[in-house]
């Protein structure tokens, strides 16, 4: 008899457990608000949090997990959300921008949404520089850093394509090193940028970290090797050395301002900017991990490189 119980309870406690995968982990939603800044925080699991898939569009938000969940929601809530499946839908009330972060200790994803009455029109913006050359990093078989359906490459053409028709409505001569999905050599890039002689050079790349980071040229002691100096071609840069930095400091500034976040500025010693006669930087933009690139995130980019360029030709 008590061998016959024993096995009915072990029965009893693998059905809750069943049942309990089945109705899947709790996803926690809740926010704040702060005058036209809404944030929506979804706190689980690491497992959940860290393989979960985000897309957004101006309406919204698309969370897409790897297991089933349930969900428990905060009171008055200012959205609506659904659910089907694995996914978890946001449907916002007005077209908004969308920022995503992916936090740790608790595992949460974090959205900022912010409404397009705070954008400022950026054709009344004055950009007095004339020559402009925009390097989308990457190209053909080289994707760059690729995360999920996001690939480097893409996100750094769609920006300087963007940059690029807005800068031409200005008036301003623009040419990209390429325009279409191409593989170009580092040689090649630097020859093509040369030959352009622009005022000034932008090259744009995405990193592993959840930073926007810009980078500015730094020359390193030269030697007598004529050979090496020839390669570095870096005495191109030395007189624009100072301008580099302040263009660095305009647009770090800009980016920080329009997306409320630290934004790292570094020297380093970049071949495909020190071997350019121009005011040059390079910006590194976050990982798709921690930043959803939708329409609305990639026009705030443009828009602050723009902002960037104009507060560095005042």
């Amino acid at each position: 008899m008590k061998k016959i119980f024993l096995i009915f309870l072990s029965m009893s406690l693998l059905m809750v457990g069943s049942l309990s995968a089945q109705q899947g982990k709790e996803v926690r939603v809740r926010f704040s608000k702060q005058e036209s800044l809404t944030r929506i925080v979804l706190e689980a699991e690491d497992s959940l949090v860290n393989n979960s898939k985000i897309t957004s569009s101006p309406l919204k938000i698309t969370v897409s997990f790897p297991d089933p969940f349930t969900v428990s929601v905060q009171n008055g809530l200012p959205f609506k959300i659904s659910t089907k499946d694995k996914l978890l839908i946001i449907n916002l009330s007005e077209e908004s921008a969308t920022k995503f972060f992916r936090l740790s200790s608790p595992a949460r994803l974090v959205f900022d949404i912010q409404g397009n009455d705070t954008y400022t029109d950026i054709q009344s913006v004055s950009v007095f520089s004339k020559v402009f050359v925009i390097d989308p990093g990457h190209g053909g078989y080289d994707f760059g850093i690729t995360s999920g359906d996001v690939n480097e490459k893409d996100t750094g053409m769609s920006i300087a394509k963007d940059l690029g028709s807005t800068l031409s409505k200005k008036g301003k001569k623009v040419f990209l090193t390429r325009r279409v999905d191409q593989y170009m050599s580092l040689a090649d890039r630097i020859k093509f940028i040369n030959q352009k002689s622009p005022d000034i050079f932008i090259s744009l790349h995405s990193s592993m970290s959840e930073n926007f980071i810009v980078y500015s040229p730094k020359l390193e002691e030269q030697g007598t090797n004529e050979i090496a100096d020839f390669y570095k071609l870096s005495s191109k840069q030395k007189k624009y050395i100072e301008k580099s930095k302040f263009l660095s400091d305009s647009i770090r500034k800009a980016i920080k301002d329009e997306f409320n976040l630290d934004v790292v500025r570094r020297e380093m010693p970049l071949p495909i900017l020190n071997s350019v006669g121009a005011p040059s930087v390079l910006i590194e933009l976050p990982s798709p991990k921690f930043l959803v690139y939708d329409q609305q995130t990639l026009a705030r980019i443009k828009n602050s490189i723009i902002y960037g360029i104009a507060l560095y030709d005042q």
